[in-house]
C-alpha cells in the first residue's frame, strides 16, 4: 500500500512511481469467472448461441489478462525532482516543462468525465496527455506529486517562484 501524501512533507520520497492499475486485473478475473460459470449453467440449459457466445468472450479474456498481469509491474510514469519519465522514454528535465497538470474533463455526457495527465514540451513543442483511468494514480495523488517534485526542482537549482 502506498502512503499518504503530505503536500507538506518535504522528505516525501524521492520518485513517484505509477503503475497500471490492478484493479484490471481484477476485473478481467471476474468476466472470466463469470463468463466460466455462465457457460456451464447455459450449456446444461442446452442455450448453444449463448454457450458459444461465453465460450468465445472466455477464451478472448485470457489472453488479455495474461498480458495485464505481465504488465502490471512496469512503470508507466517516473516524476522525480529531474523530471518527469514516460515509460523507457528518455527522462524530460523539468526545464523543459511547463504547465504540467492533472485535470478532470467532462464529455458531452453530463455523467461522464475523465481524467488527464498534461504536460507541456517546450521543445519540441509538445503536448504529452495521457488518461488516468488504467493507472495506479487518482487526480489529487498525481498533482500533489507534481508540486512536490516541481518545488524539489526549484530548490536544488535555486530557481525563484514566479
Amino acid at each position: 500500500m502506498r502512503p499518504l501524501i503530505d503536500e507538506n512533507n518535504l522528505s516525501y520520497s524521492k520518485e513517484f512511481l505509477i503503475y497500471y492499475s490492478r484493479g484490471i486485473i481484477l476485473w478481467r478475473i471476474l468476466l472470466i469467472v463469470g463468463a466460466f460459470v455462465g457457460f456451464i449453467y447455459f450449456y446444461m440449459q442446452n442455450e448453444l448461441i449463448v454457450v458459444a457466445c461465453l465460450f468465445f468472450l472466455f477464451i478472448f479474456q485470457i489472453p488479455l489478462l495474461i498480458k495485464s498481469i505481465k504488465r502490471v509491474d512496469e512503470i508507466q510514469f517516473r516524476i522525480n525532482s529531474k523530471g518527469i519519465q514516460y515509460r523507457n522514454n528518455s527522462l524530460i528535465p523539468w526545464s523543459n516543462i511547463e504547465n504540467e497538470r492533472a485535470i478532470w474533463e467532462d464529455s458531452e455526457n453530463k455523467n461522464d468525465s475523465t481524467t488527464y495527465f498534461i504536460y507541456h514540451i517546450i521543445e519540441p513543442s509538445q503536448i504529452m496527455k495521457f488518461n488516468l483511468a488504467g493507472l495506479s494514480t487518482d487526480i489529487s495523488e498525481l498533482s500533489i506529486a507534481l508540486t512536490i517534485h516541481r518545488n524539489r526542482f526549484k530548490k536544488e537549482n535555486n530557481i525563484n517562484s514566479q
